[in-house]
Parts: C-alpha cells; sequence; structure tokens
C-alpha cells in the first residue's frame, strides 16, 4: 500500500470492521510524521476513538511506538503497574504508591507514566513532589533498577517521536475523552516489562486492553476495572479481572474490601502535595482505613501477578503487602530508592 493521504487515513479509521495491522502502522506513521495540519490529524483521531479502536490497531500503535522509543537495557524481567486513565474519579496516586510496596516484596518495578494532563496529579507529578528524581538517561535508570529494584520513565522523555501528534490531540480532547494515544503510550514502556498489570476506567476498555496483550504476546498480563468506574482495583464495590497468560485470557469479578457506605469519591486524595503527606502517613503506618486498604489490594495483586498465582492467590499478596507496611520495609525501600536517585542525578 502506498503512502497514506488524509482522506485515504479518514475512510480507513471510519471503516466499520477496523484496519489490519499494516495500516494501522501506516496511519501511526502519518499521524507522527507532522506532514499533517492538526485539525486534520484531530479529525482522523476523533473519528477513530468514536469508532472504537480494535486491539489488531492498538497493538500496532503499540509496536510502532516502541520501535522509535529510546530503549531503557533493564537486566532480567519486570513487572509496569500502570493505568490508562480518563476516569476523572482517581484522586490518590495508588499505583505509584503500590509499585513502592510490590518492590519491597522483592517485584522488580519499571513504571512507566507521565504528568496530570490536567491537574498536578500524575504519578510524576506525584513523585516530584516526594523529591525522586526521574528524568535520568537510560544507563543510569538501569542502574537505580539494579541498585534499589525500581526505576520510573518518564514518557515524553523516551517517546519523542510522538511529539508531533500533540498539537492534534490536544485538539482531539476537545471533542473526545481520549484517543489511541492514550491506550498505546501505557503500554508502550520502553524498558519492555516481562509482566504489566493495566487499569482501565470502563468494561469496553478493559476487554480491550486484555486482547492486545494478548496479540502482543506479553509473558503474563492483568487487567482490572473497578468500581465506580476507575482504573485501580476498588474498595468500594467490584473489580472486573483479566489475567492473560500463554494458556489464555482468564475473567473474575474479584469481591473488594468490604466499606459499606463509603464512596470512592470519599477517599482522601488530591493534587501531588496532598498525597505526598498521605503516602508519607501511609509507609510509615500512620494512616489506616479504606485509602490504606485500597493501596495494599493494588499492591497485593501487582505481587500476585509478578507470581503468576492470581487467580489461585486467595488475596495472599495484600496480606503480604500489609506485612510489609507494618514492619516498615516499605519506607526503607523508598527511603533507599530516593537516596539512590538523588546520588544519580547529582
Amino acid at each position: 500500500m502506498s503512502q497514506l493521504s488524509a482522506s485515504d487515513a479518514l475512510d480507513l479509521v471510519c471503516r466499520p470492521g477496523g484496519m489490519d495491522a499494516g495500516e494501522s502502522t501506516q496511519l501511526l506513521d502519518l499521524l507522527i510524521s507532522g506532514g499533517l495540519a492538526p485539525e486534520r490529524s484531530a479529525a482522523i483521531l476523533v473519528a477513530l476513538a468514536k469508532r472504537g479502536e480494535t486491539a489488531v490497531e492498538l497493538a500496532a500503535f503499540v509496536t510502532g511506538l516502541l520501535a522509535r522509543a529510546i530503549p531503557v537495557p533493564l537486566v532480567g524481567g519486570s513487572l509496569d503497574p500502570v493505568g490508562t486513565g480518563g476516569s476523572g474519579l482517581t484522586r490518590y496516586n495508588v499505583s505509584t504508591t503500590a509499585a513502592f510496596i510490590a518492590a519491597a516484596a522483592g517485584v522488580p518495578i519499571a513504571k512507566h507514566g507521565n504528568r496530570g494532563s490536567a491537574r498536578s496529579n500524575g504519578s510524576f507529578d506525584f513523585l516530584e513532589a516526594l523529591g525522586v528524581p526521574f528524568q535520568l538517561p537510560p544507563d543510569k535508570l538501569a542502574r537505580l533498577h539494579a541498585d534499589t529494584g525500581v526505576c520510573f520513565l518518564f514518557a515524553r522523555a523516551f517517546h519523542p517521536a510522538i511529539a508531533a501528534a500533540a498539537p492534534a490531540r490536544k485538539l482531539a480532547a476537545a471533542e473526545v475523552k481520549r484517543t489511541i494515544f492514550n491506550l498505546a503510550g501505557p503500554l508502550a514502556n520502553p524498558a519492555r516489562p516481562t509482566r504489566r498489570l493495566i487499569g482501565a476506567c470502563d468494561e469496553r476498555i478493559a476487554r480491550l486492553l486484555a486482547e492486545t496483550m494478548a496479540i502482543l504476546r506479553v509473558d503474563g498480563a492483568v487487567v482490572v476495572s473497578g468500581h465506580p468506574g476507575i482504573d485501580e482495583v476498588s474498595v468500594t464495590g467490584a473489580t472486573l479481572v483479566w489475567e492473560i497468560t500463554a494458556a489464555g485470557q482468564h475473567h473474575r469479578v474479584i469481591a473488594p474490601a468490604v466499606h459499606h457506605g463509603i464512596q470512592h469519591q470519599d477517599l482522601p486524595g488530591g493534587d501531588a502535595a496532598t498525597n505526598a503527606a498521605l503516602f508519607h502517613e501511609l509507609i510509615h503506618g500512620r494512616l489506616d482505613g479504606p485509602l490504606l486498604d485500597m493501596v495494599l489490594v493494588n499492591a497485593g495483586v501487582a505481587i500476585d501477578a509478578w507470581h503468576g498465582r492470581l487467580i489461585s492467590s486467595a488475596g495472599e499478596g495484600s496480606r503480604q503487602a500489609r506485612d510489609l507496611v507494618a514492619s516498615g520495609a516499605v519506607a526503607r525501600g523508598f527511603n533507599r530508592h530516593r537516596e539512590a536517585a538523588l546520588a544519580l542525578n547529582g
């Protein structure tokens, strides 16, 4: 197929059956080439979002983004706990806190993410408020990961190729909640983690992500979507869970910790500074209640996912997470990581 034109691309994304992998790759090439006016690229992104992306299309975008990303050469496997966002409901940085807890359990973490798009409440706003340097070159990130079992990859620094699509994405955001870049970005971790814990804010997107992980043949992945539409495991309602393994996809509903009468919006949390203060209360054992339970259950799923025992664990990871917080192991691990990151950043 010859180079796509803007009109050809719009026709393709409007096709009900979706594009094949080759067509999807050509669309990505067109969108990040900088050759289209932002308004035309935005129209393509909006049309694709309204039609609904397929797993084949999303997998092709992820593969294309990884091919252009700056690689981070970690030694050994790792797990990325990441959410795709879009709910507008998340108030506390659960997955980043859970990452430090899982690391204390011996799970190697390579978390990929960004700043908040509308408010200063993204995972990397949170890390900045915690005083954790993250804008390190690949070799230093690899060393940090080897020394502390944790590293954080700032997406904007490792995906320079997609900068050309930024104006179109901003225009599209005025019409649709998210575009295919919002879904592909969290999956395109340049450290290429061997296992994933991925959150989605609704069941359709969760199913799409699970199907995409199966196409990409990751070693193991877990996709979660919690009540009332958050990209994490919930403690205020049920959570839908997909576990993707070499044997195929498994789906079940896991019961939440029981907090009758508490709504997700009632959980404490806010901007980066507020969440950083809550983080220190949590890891030093000075905060109890539903927010702690939510962090622990998400860390527990990460631990169980790493060990490939999610379906059979009966909450073993969550119990381990609670013990690690209570013992001070999480606080010690966080301090060790922060000090090592500061030294490498000096």
